[in-house]
């Protein structure tokens, strides 16, 4: 009878470590991004050219996955163990109806241009 309700009561206190440490993590990842209801003042002024063919680039939306982990090319890719905690600001939307970044796209060369100096609401 004691071993049972030890073993509940470690199970118990598990899940609800494991409920903080992700309350935490969602809580530190949130204070990191920045969300901005989508208006047109947004793209005023924001025509840029394809840096290798000069084309004007497409305006568009770009959602990250697991957001943008960026390394220097010195340091080389980031590599299998890569998490979220790492990833750039303004790159993961944890609304239900997820937020997007600014984006612009060259469909010749197929280069994509990110600004994620915020996320915008849809």
């Amino acid at each position: 009878m004691i071993d049972a309700m030890s073993s509940a009561t470690v199970a118990v206190i598990g899940i609800l470590l494991l409920l903080v440490v992700t309350l935490w993590l969602l809580h530190r990842l949130s204070k990191r991004h920045v969300a901005v209801a989508n208006r047109a003042g947004l793209w005023h002024g924001r025509d840029y050219r394809c840096p290798a063919c000069g084309q004007p680039m497409n305006q568009g939306w770009v959602m990250l996955g697991k957001g943008a982990i960026w390394s220097p090319r010195g340091k080389g890719s980031p590599g299998t163990f890569a998490h979220i905690g790492q990833a750039l600001d303004n790159t993961i939307s944890l609304a239900l109806r997820p937020a997007a970044n600014m984006a612009w796209h060259c469909p010749h060369c197929r280069l994509l241009l990110i600004d994620h100096d915020k996320l915008i609401k849809p």
